[in-house]
């Protein structure tokens, strides 16, 4: 589970300026408290990085966008793991994974949904 965490992780850490990573890599374990509000951040720093590309490319979507909300999606995945509720948020954490062109992780999604 914790590799599996640690692989989306690193697909979230991409432009967002914490650890997210380190956090799920890291000896001194944080609370899981600690953790959610280290993914919430990374929630809310993707959707508003989304939000601004939109706007920059004048309300149409790019690349770059697709990808800041396909993260935003992965963190909010990766929240909902941590709280229980993965089910409920595989579908969009499939689709993230498929506009990263990531689609041979989509088994990681589905397996964190069965535990």
């Amino acid at each position: 589970m914790k590799n599996k965490l640690i692989r989306l992780a690193e697909l979230i850490q991409e432009d967002f300026p914490e650890k997210i990573v380190a956090a799920f890599k890291s000896n001194e374990k944080l609370s899981l408290t600690q953790r959610l509000e280290l993914v919430n951040e990374a929630i809310t720093f993707h959707r508003r990085r989304a939000e601004t590309l939109w706007l920059q490319a004048d309300r149409k979507r790019t690349p770059a966008e697709r990808r800041a909300t396909a993260q935003a999606e992965l963190a909010a995945f990766v929240f909902a793991y941590l709280t229980g509720d993965a089910k409920e948020y595989a579908d969009s954490a499939i689709e993230a994974l498929h506009s990263l062109g990531r689609q041979g992780e989509v088994d990681l999604i589905k397996s964190l949904c069965r535990r």
